[in-house]
């Protein structure tokens, strides 16, 4: 029976996708990828030929121009050796050089984009870079597994290599995948460092894949349990490229894509996609048991706050309370991932005993250790705050969405 969907739909100017579980109607990961002209043209990932503008040496720091009148910033704390095109490198950085430099974080506010020397290209099952030399295994992997997936790395290689947590899934089978991957993602960085030397300044000279399909690429489950997914769309072009870029990086994928045909009752309705949009928008988020969940966003954090709610029965037992937490801390793990928030996270749970805190600290501990981006539980503070953190890869959902709600 299949277990999981992973669907790509059109939604406004851009692509909508999101997985599905079937056994309960729960979405388990939703973005959206602007294809507007202003919207979705630069990507995390994308590697440009940029020019230095000004050398901020009392933060140790660059601002360089990727493409005209746009600036970003590079720090060069990590002492990445940059590749400069136009002159021979002696160690030093000046206004007029000419770097290959790769975007790092997107543009937050009055911030802008934040770039590294440190050029990576990712795959299914390994990171290859070019400044980062080290060669390691992912630390969500056990220490058996880290021993065992190393050995992919073929020893004449060059550059830094990272085995993904992905790659854990071949483990009892062949590592050849592995190692096959590497060497195609050493000769694509050949490739494109040659090339790039030889471009003019502004050039893009890699992009990285559309984020649907790199979602699709980085998805465990898939990588996994490919036999109980499918993968399915109700655009035929959109078809073609996901058949395309599987074939390509996913071939044994390729027999799970499917095009949903009928265009009298598109995927967005079938699986009330409207519904499901306004209900990851809206602040309050009830649980099963009938308490609720109120998410905020402030200037600095987010905070959210549990409440029992409807759910009154028993409010004098602790075990009770602990429950609900529980199921809030679920809940909470599952609506940062979906509404893709990032940053620092101020959690209200309801008051419990010393004794069933320490408790749910190890479980929302667990949940966030599950978590395919890095999400952090730093401590619960005195008045019972618990305070997470998550690494920001894009935008919030909100953010994504912003404009095309409703199409």
């Amino acid at each position: 029976m299949l277990e999981y969907k992973y669907v790509l739909t059109k939604y406004g100017d851009g692509v909508l996708s999101f997985t599905i579980d079937t056994r309960e109607n729960r979405l388990t990961s939703i973005a959206y990828a602007d294809g507007s002209a202003d919207g979705g043209d630069i990507s995390i990932g994308d590697i440009f030929v940029a020019k230095v503008k000004n050398v901020v040496k009392n933060i140790n720091a660059v601002f360089v121009e990727y493409a005209p009148d746009k600036m970003g910033y590079v720090s060069l704390e990590n002492k990445y050796r940059p590749i400069v095109t136009n002159r021979a490198y002696d160690g030093r950085i000046i206004a007029g050089d000419e770097v290959i430099v790769q975007l790092e974080k997107e543009a937050v506010r009055t911030k802008e984009p934040v770039f590294t020397t440190n050029l990576s290209i990712a795959g299914k099952y390994c990171v290859v870079s070019n400044a980062k030399l080290e060669k390691g295994v992912s630390n969500k992997c056990t220490r058996a597994e880290k021993e065992q997936l190393i050995t992919a790395i073929p020893e004449d290689i060059s550059y830094g290599v990272v085995v993904r947590t992905n790659a854990a899934s071949l483990l009892g089978a062949s590592l050849k995948p592995v190692t096959d991957e590497c060497v195609r993602l050493c000769a694509q960085m050949d490739k494109l460092l040659s090339d790039g030397m030889h471009r003019t300044c502004f050039s893009r000279i890699f992009k990285v894949p559309k984020p649907y399909f790199t979602a699709l690429r980085d998805d465990g489950r898939l990588a996994q349990n490919s036999d109980e997914c499918q993968i399915i769309t109700d655009d035929k072009e959109l078809f073609d490229e996901l058949v395309d870029y599987m074939e390509m990086n996913m071939p044994e994928l390729v027999s799970g894509a499917a095009l949903y045909e009928d265009a009298s009752y598109p995927l967005k309705k079938l699986y009330s996609v409207e519904t499901k949009i306004k209900e990851l928008l809206s602040p309050k988020v009830w649980l099963r048991s009938g308490a609720y969940l109120v998410i905020e966003k402030t200037e600095a954090m987010y905070v959210i706050d549990v409440n029992s709610g409807k759910n009154i029965g028993k409010k004098e037992s602790a075990e009770f309370v602990y429950n609900i937490n529980c199921e809030a801390a679920e809940e909470i793990i599952r609506q940062i991932r979906l509404r893709n928030l990032s940053g620092i996270i101020m959690v209200d749970f309801i008051n419990m005993d010393a004794g069933y805190e320490d408790m749910l600290m190890q479980r929302i501990r667990e949940l966030a250790a599950s978590e395919r981006v890095l999400t952090s539980v730093v401590d619960i503070t005195p008045l019972g705050i618990v305070e997470i953190t998550r690494k920001k890869t894009t935008k919030a959902l909100a953010e994504q969405l912003k404009g095309v709600w409703g199409a």
